[in-house]
């Protein structure tokens, strides 16, 4: 018995509009620690990952143009989340009026949580074929301001609806890899702020090794080869990182153009695969393959392969988000991030 095409049937996305150049943490700094990253989105004092979730959730819905009331299962991911214990997700069931029997998951540990809460859409879908599972992904994570760390930080958020139904990209497969690998981007309980040991060889080399591992596992199970792929999403902790990765992996710069985003946005922790994988579905093709690759540090890796079989868009598309934008200087984003009064 052949099993029912699963996967992407509408998608959408959202950037906060304020950013910051790095020439402004130049100015204050003397230097700016994030590989290839131009300028970095911001949330305002009226913004958090809980109010971008649910705008890309009803941005997601109203792509396909599904009623909210269809929602069988509602998986949201972030890593920085207003609460350390709370359900987030019941928080975007009543503000897009999701039914409150339908399922719902917080997935906030790792920046991998984005993938994990997309595959755990996927697998409701399979299990329950007149389903249909929404994801959420938003993320603004936060670092100490004396921190390298902290200087690519970005924000933003994806949405997608998943289902059996006129799709736009086919689900072809998944693989993982996960390991220890304590020390790199961490944050312990009754701490806002990640950290991590800033030894930079320290945590490319799990990143490099988790996110290798889980992508060729995915070639090799379902039979694709680099050549095979039209576009390439790798996390972004940077703009640099990703390119070294599909550099191992028998990729090229120009797999990954339709999905950079970390130079003009930063790093987007949770949401930095799923914005990606946005901007690869608004660039893409009927007949395109698109490879998503997302990172945890701790270690983990998720590996995705879709299909482009539709050719319906977002709107807005990332383009556009990326367009509309105002810049702040250093003062107010420390303002903005609570440093300051």
């Amino acid at each position: 018995m052949s099993r029912l095409p699963v996967g992407i049937s509408g998608y959408g996305v959202a950037v906060p509009r304020l950013r910051i150049k790095k020439d402004e943490y130049a100015k204050a700094w003397g230097s700016f620690q994030a590989s290839g990253v131009a300028e970095k989105a911001v949330m305002g004092f009226d913004e958090d990952i809980l109010t971008f979730a649910t705008k890309v959730s009803k941005r997601a819905l109203a792509s396909v143009a599904l009623e909210p009331g269809k929602v069988t299962r509602l998986a949201l991911a972030s890593t920085s989340a207003p609460y350390v214990e709370k359900v987030l997700s019941g928080t975007i069931v009543t503000g897009v009026g999701i039914p409150r029997g339908a399922f719902v998951s917080d997935h906030t540990t790792s920046s991998r949580a984005g993938t994990e809460a997309f595959m755990a859409g996927i697998e409701h879908v399979i299990a329950n074929p007149s389903g249909y599972a929404l994801v959420a992904v938003a993320d603004a994570p936060k670092a100490s301001m004396w921190s390298p760390i902290e200087h690519g930080l970005g924000a933003g958020a994806a949405g997608f609806v998943l289902s059996h139904d006129d799709l736009i990209a086919e689900f072809e497969g998944h693989a993982a890899y996960a390991c220890e690998h304590f020390g790199e981007r961490f944050r312990p309980r009754d701490e806002e702020l990640i950290r991590d040991l800033n030894v930079k060889k320290f945590a490319q080399s799990s990143f490099m090794g988790a996110t290798v591992k889980a992508a060729s596992s995915l070639l090799k199970n379902i039979g694709t080869k680099p050549e095979d792929y039209a576009h390439v999403v790798i996390q972004q902790p940077d703009a640099r990182l990703p390119r070294t990765i599909a550099k191992k992996l028998g990729f090229t710069d120009a797999h990954l153009a339709s999905s950079s985003i970390a130079g003009e946005l930063g790093d987007l922790g949770a949401a930095s695969a799923p914005v990606g994988l946005a901007a690869a579905l608004d660039a893409g093709k009927l007949g395109e393959r698109i490879l998503v690759i997302s990172y945890g540090s701790g270690a983990a890796s998720d590996a995705m392969s879709f299909k482009i079989v539709g050719d319906r868009k977002a709107v807005p598309g990332i383009r556009s988000e990326l367009d509309r934008k105002h810049y702040i200087d250093y003062i107010q984003y420390l303002k903005l991030k609570g440093a300051i009064k």
